[in-house]
């Protein structure tokens, strides 16, 4: 398959089809290879109880899609987005910032007002296109969501709520993300050095008492997280398990992820600021 331009190329619509439906749980294995994924009837079932699978197409084949069911907090309905896959080939075009875009106009027109869902806080490209290019925060930390995967490490997700006519959003899906100007002021909740592409530190920080304290924290994860955890196994589950420590006690304690900053290049920090 040959590589084009998205905005060129790719139209976006929703997906009813049998046929296309059969054609995304292939693509679903592309990306994720052969564990178990999202089945045909399965979504063929959320669209008809009123969730939604959003294609992208290149001609007639699909390259992408987003699919979401409905979801309940007891309060409001609103649409829990379960799954995202985009082929190797239609990646870095912009085509996910695009699938969300069009999952939002589709939940607003259907009346939801949120859309929810998981995704891992070590991702940190993908914790960048949530926070800031999406305009979504973060105030839960769900360990182990499916489990441990097949190296044994856990599963742990940040849940994102994405408000979608919130003023937030609308500033942050016009390209107007209001910027966190003090954030590298902020105080880090974790110390960590880097030799070449080999964490060589790592502590907490010297204020113990950080968090109910400042307004706003930060707190990092590494850029290239794959990568560490094949070359430092020891030291990826290390922070990984400080990680959850932290992250549920800034949450516990009234704060929420507003935004990212990069201290060092091979760290993207999550910004927390204290909501009250």
């Amino acid at each position: 398959m040959t590589s084009v331009k998205a905005d060129e190329n790719i139209r976006y619509d929703v997906v009813t089809d049998v046929g296309e439906l059969r054609e995304i749980v292939g693509l679903q294995h592309m990306v994720w290879g052969p564990d178990p994924v999202t089945s045909m009837q399965q979504m063929r079932a959320a669209i008809l109880h009123g969730g939604s699978v959003i294609g992208a197409f290149c001609e007639e084949a699909i390259v992408g899609f987003c699919y979401g069911f409905v979801g309940y907090d007891g309060k409001e309905p609103y649409v829990g987005s379960h799954m995202m896959g985009i082929h190797p080939d239609y990646r870095d075009r912009g085509v996910g910032m695009r699938l969300k875009l069009e999952q939002r106009r589709w939940a607003m027109q259907a009346g939801y007002g949120k859309i929810v869902w998981t995704f891992d806080p070590f991702e940190s490209r993908n914790g960048y296109l949530n926070v800031c290019k999406l305009g979504g925060t973060v105030s839960a930390y769900i360990p182990e969501f499916y489990g441990l995967d097949a190296a044994g490490s856990p599963t742990d997700r940040f849940l994102m709520e994405w408000v979608l006519s919130s003023d937030r959003v609308v500033r942050a899906i016009s390209g107007q993300t209001k910027k966190t100007d003090d954030a590298a002021n902020y105080p880090s909740l974790l110390s960590v050095a880097y030799a070449g592409e080999s964490v060589t530190d790592m502590r907490d920080s010297a204020l113990p008492t950080l968090v109910s304290k400042p307004h706003g924290l930060r707190l990092p994860v590494p850029r290239n997280a794959a990568k560490l955890k094949r070359l430092q196994p020891e030291i990826f589950r290390a922070w990984q398990r400080r990680f959850r420590e932290l992250a549920t006690d800034c949450f516990a304690n009234g704060y929420r992820v507003v935004s990212c900053h990069r201290s060092i290049p091979e760290v993207q920090d999550y910004v927390l600021e204290w909501e009250g």
